[in-house]
């Protein structure tokens, strides 16, 4: 079942948490970087205040369990519902429907900052600005890009950039850019890249999988150096 349309609006929030569960490749995936992100935010979250910036059904504020607070803005009212649902337990939370450019939240309150996944859906250097008002000297902001937007296919993609995407965005797809936006007001505390992938169909990704396991293995020690996987994650300090 899709869970995004055309437009890449997000339609169903049961199916984006089960896409792992329609391919292979999506599972293989996201078993790299799903338990590696969710361990990070679970001991970076103690005692904090933590807004999850685009935070969609909210699976990974679900790994903040010791958080102060949590503010969960997200500018989908379906993966907002999601996020609800799931967090539901959950006390001292948040909830806010709106893109989070308009302040919706007070500026200075972050001290965990999470932008995972969002960043080829906006302007990346609106969000920095929006990262800097929401951060103080001292906040931690985590950040998971995509090398180049992409259908889980970094080889294929870098052929077939997107003419129609926004000069900002498209640049911001590839890694430097956004560690670049960071270095004057932050420091880069630790970075990693996942899932050193290529195309294939559905059908074959059975066979395609022992392949993408050898690659990342052999790619491992360099990919601090060179972030060949598909999803790049990066730590900030602010200064």
């Amino acid at each position: 079942m899709a869970y995004q349309n055309k437009n890449l609006k997000y339609i169903d929030a049961t199916a984006y948490d089960k896409r792992g569960e329609s391919s292979i490749l999506e599972k293989y995936v996201l078993g790299l970087w799903q338990p590696f992100l969710k361990n990070k935010i679970g001991k970076l979250s103690a005692d904090k205040i933590i807004v999850d910036w685009g935070c969609g059904t909210g699976e990974y504020a679900l790994a903040a369990k010791m958080a102060k607070k949590i503010y969960c803005i997200d500018i989908s009212d379906i993966m907002l519902a999601g996020a609800r649902e799931k967090l539901k337990s959950f006390d001292k939370i948040e909830f806010i429907l709106g893109s989070g450019f308009n302040k919706e939240i007070p500026g200075g309150i972050g001290e965990l900052v999470l932008t995972i996944g969002v960043w080829e859906y906006v302007d990346p250097i609106k969000l920095f600005e929006e990262i800097k008002r929401l951060t103080k000297r001292s906040s931690l902001v985590l950040v998971v890009f995509p090398n180049i937007y992409n259908d889980l296919n970094w080889m294929r993609s870098i052929v077939k950039i997107k003419k129609s995407m926004p000069t900002s965005r498209q640049v911001a797809l590839w890694p430097g850019f956004i560690k670049n936006l960071f270095k004057q007001d932050f420091k880069l505390v630790e970075s990693a890249s996942f899932g050193n992938v290529s195309f294939a169909p559905k059908r074959m990704q059975f066979l395609a999988l022992p392949v993408w396991k050898f690659c990342d293995w052999l790619w491992m020690p360099f990919q601090k150096f060179l972030p060949l996987g598909i999803n790049v994650y990066y730590l900030f300090e602010r200064k």
